[in-house]
């Protein structure tokens, strides 16, 4: 799988998910995605190649145990990571270049989960943008 954050600055691939994927709900996660929720996979260290931009990517200590990193040209969230020595990255879902074979698996810290995203499926889907396809 092929990665790159929104400027094409940060690019990395590996060759498949090695753990779970979730959507986590916390609030620090919805902050970092600017979304309802961000979705992470499990990438380890010795399999996820940075393939150009390392040196663009920022860290942000989000906790005493963890770490975020994002790239400081565009500002894409690039992934989540435990300060534990040799710990995966877990990486943000929005940055892949293709269509994922593996979907998520579950919703973590659903306690901190925000009421405005739960209606989804009850609004009108648009091909693309609503103010394209409006109707005058």
């Amino acid at each position: 799988m092929n990665g790159s954050c929104l400027c094409g600055g940060v690019k990395f691939s590996f060759d498949k998910f090695e753990g779970g994927i979730a959507n986590c709900h916390c609030s620090m996660c919805r902050k970092f995605s600017g979304s309802a929720y961000g979705t992470f996979g499990t990438v380890s260290t010795e399999n996820l190649n940075w393939e150009s931009g390392f040196k663009l990517i920022k860290i942000f200590h989000s906790s005493e145990k963890a770490h975020r990193g994002f790239c400081s040209h565009c500002g894409s969230s690039i992934f989540y990571r435990l300060s534990t020595h040799n710990a995966p990255f877990e990486i943000a879902f929005g940055l892949l270049e293709s269509e994922p074979t593996e979907l998520p698996t579950a919703n973590i810290y659903c306690a901190y989960r925000p009421n405005w995203p739960r209606n989804i499926d009850d609004m009108p889907d648009f091909k693309e943008s609503r103010m394209i396809e409006a109707k005058p």
